[in-house]
């Protein structure tokens, strides 16, 4: 991969661009302006994820949290996972400048499994390992209308894999992005980020076109010195379509292809090499692309039907492991209103055709080619105990998997306006992760145990497939106390069934050079997590806003006496820091002008990994400035992790991968739009 065009070269560009930009005229003073922000719409503000309808963020008994369109573009991310550092209670990690571990009250890891991924309502987590592939999840911050966020599991409703939390991306609609817009963006790790959009008006409705493409550059070193080897390189071409028919209703249309190309290295097992492990860098190749439509048709006040379907394709081609698969879905539901109740009934089919190859002596693929589908269906009510007071929820869904055949996913929630804008909730809900095919149709050599004699570890797939089931109890208050303060607050225990654990063999095995220890992986262990999340919000004046969140998490493994098994399960569940904290800040001294403040401060880890050295506790300084300087144009600075020239967020993974450490930042963002 080319080296990119140093930092120097884009600052002076853009130079010779500002002063297009004192000549831009000013836009009309009345109009939005889309650096505002309100404390208001934070119990005001529309969910559609808690129960696939549209709720008040006020009303709803779950754990959930909204990143707006304007939160992103006050603070000036550039990437999803970025973003997701916003959201109090969500655990977000950068391994290097193209890898990220995310995920919610524990569990967390570049592969982390435990928390359901969506785009408009569309899965997009990877069977491979359950999780979600966030470098090849490039999505244009500039079309993101909101992230939507549930702590806690949703599988009543959203199935499988909805287990610790679920993060459903919304994109913008066609008809709010009309005109033309370009973005640019350049900075010492984001040197080169460009967006282009095109929106227009159809008969009776709208749709756009857009490209981002994307250079990153190898800035993060590891411990020793050594580039981090993390340059990416990611397009993306997508569209979107919304048409308005009296027969039919709304139908929208979406798609996209991509093409991403991130560099990595891992310690790979050698004979010869010091320590028996040589530094290997390798570069991953993703291309994808996906179709999706829905259709939404109200009947009535009463009565509303939706349909929704897709088609995916994801090819990721490396020096470690190729995987071809084609992923077909199906869904809808039924919404109608009788009485005190207000029921949805619905159902979905999946089936995923999947090819894996290995590239490398690292693994080895026991089913190569798998075709495999999921049956689900469920019924969800929300029952009116109470006028304005007392709301009872129930839900249940149904899954047939094929490797694994049926799981019932049960869900109970009250919720208690105790007063006006004071909501009291409660929950009690299963959720359950379906086996992924690196834990049932592989075998890899991730670790060297010791050096004399040289001994390797092969960790072999489970034989006996048991999905992972989790109870999850939570409770929490959500309400305005002044005029001027929102306070968040939840407390919950999860326990943990059938956890993915790691169980030596007796035996050992000769296979020259190195003398071979099996470790199966086991669907046998338990664990449980508990915790709190807190979160105030002060706004003491049209022009200042803070947000104070801090988040304990305590996981801790069923000792079972076996020092491997125990282990593997704890760092299973426990590579996240007990306590992280943060404090927002933005200000509006202008209208136009916004500056953002965040101060995080992260914890050490809890799960020590023996022989591996854990990243100590860090705390970081982001800051932003953005300046509407027109109706057209709109200027930001931002600056990342300004308190440490690097530091270091995660450990090693259960993959041997280089602990990297994450540089300081600064990058300048131009916007122009003609709509």
């Amino acid at each position: 991969m080319s080296q990119p065009k140093s930092f120097g070269i884009h600052c002076r560009a853009l130079l010779i661009l500002l002063p297009l930009l004192v000549g831009a005229h000013r836009a009309a003073a009345a109009e939005l302006d889309p650096l505002d922000f309100s404390l208001g719409e934070l119990v005001t503000q529309e969910v559609i994820t808690v129960a696939k309808k549209r709720q008040e963020i006020g009303d709803v008994a779950a754990a959930v949290y909204v990143v707006s369109a304007e939160d992103i573009a006050r603070t000036g991310v550039t990437t999803l996972p970025d973003a997701l550092r916003l959201v109090p209670g969500v655990q977000v990690a950068a391994l290097g400048n193209n890898r990220w571990a995310v995920s919610v009250r524990g569990s967390n890891g570049r592969f982390a499994n435990k928390l359901l991924v969506m785009v408009d309502g569309r899965t997009v987590y990877s069977p491979l390992f359950s999780g979600t592939f966030w470098e090849a999840l490039d999505i244009p911050m500039a079309e993101v209308d909101r992230i939507e966020v549930i702590r806690g599991p949703g599988a009543s409703i959203w199935g499988a894999n909805a287990v610790n939390g679920i993060v459903n991306i919304i994109t913008k609609w066609s008809r709010a992005t009309q005109g033309e817009e370009l973005r640019l963006t350049t900075g010492n790790v984001d040197h080169a980020l460009a967006y282009a959009r095109h929106g227009g008006a159809l008969d009776g409705g709208h749709y756009r076109v857009s490209y981002q493409g994307r250079v990153r550059g190898e800035s993060s070193i590891t411990p020793s010195g050594r580039d981090g080897s993390d340059e990416w390189v990611n397009h993306r071409i997508g569209f979107r379509m919304e048409r308005f028919t009296d027969d039919w209703g709304e139908l929208q249309v979406m798609g996209d292809v991509y093409r991403n190309e991130s560099e990595d290295y891992w310690f790979v097992p050698d004979i010869t090499a010091p320590g028996l492990l040589r530094p290997n860098p390798f570069t991953q190749r993703d291309t994808g692309a996906s179709l999706s439509f829905s259709l939404n048709q109200i009947e009535s006040d009463q009565t509303e039907r939706s349909v929704q379907g897709s088609w995916q394709y994801f090819k990721q081609t490396g020096d470690v492991l190729d995987e071809t698969r084609h992923t077909f879905d199906l869904e809808g539901q039924y919404l109608f209103r009788t009485g005190a109740h207000e029921l949805i009934i619905g159902g979905g089919l999946r089936f995923n055709d999947q090819w894996i190859e290995a590239n490398s002596g690292l693994f080895v693929i026991n089913h190569p080619h798998r075709r495999y589908g999921l049956v689900s269906a469920f019924i969800h009510d929300d029952f009116t105990l109470l006028p304005d007071t007392l709301t009872l929820t129930t839900g249940l869904k149904f899954e047939h998997h094929t490797l694994t055949g049926n799981e019932w996913l049960p869900n109970v929630r009250l919720a208690w306006q105790i007063a006006p804008k004071h909501l009291l909730w409660g929950a009690v809900s299963e959720a359950t992760r379906t086996p992924a095919a690196i834990e049932t149709d592989t075998s890899h050599f991730p670790f060297v145990l010791n050096q004399m004699p040289p001994v390797i570890s092969r960790v072999n797939g489970a034989e006996s497939l048991r999905t992972e089931r989790m109870r999850s109890y939570e409770i929490g208050y959500r309400g305005q106390p002044d005029p001027t303060v929102h306070f968040d607050a939840t407390a919950y225990y999860m326990k943990y069934r059938n956890l993915r654990t790691l169980v030596p063999q007796q035996s050992v095995s000769v296979e020259p050079p190195w003398v071979v220890q099996d470790v199966d992986m086991s669907f046998s262990a338990g664990g449980r997590v508990a915790g709190v999340e807190l979160a105030l919000d002060w706004q003491p004046t049209a022009h200042w806003r803070h947000r104070l969140a801090y988040t304990r998490t305590q996981p801790s493994a069923v000792n079972t006496g076996n020092a491997v098994v125990d282990d593997s399960t704890a760092a299973y569940l426990a590579r996240v820091p007990q306590e992280a904290f943060s404090l927002h800040t933005t200000w509006k001294p202008y209208s136009g002008h916004a500056v953002d403040m965040i101060i995080r401060h992260v914890d050490t880890l809890i799960h020590q990994q023996a022989g591996v050295e854990t990243p100590p506790a860090y705390t970081e300084l982001d800051l932003g400035y953005a300046w509407r300087y027109s109706r057209q144009t709109t200027v930001s600075v931002v600056g990342r992790n300004l308190l440490d020239a690097r530091h270091a967020e995660f450990g090693r993974d259960y993959m041997p991968m280089a602990v990297r450490e994450i540089e300081r930042a600064v990058h300048v963002t131009v916007q122009w739009s003609l709509d």
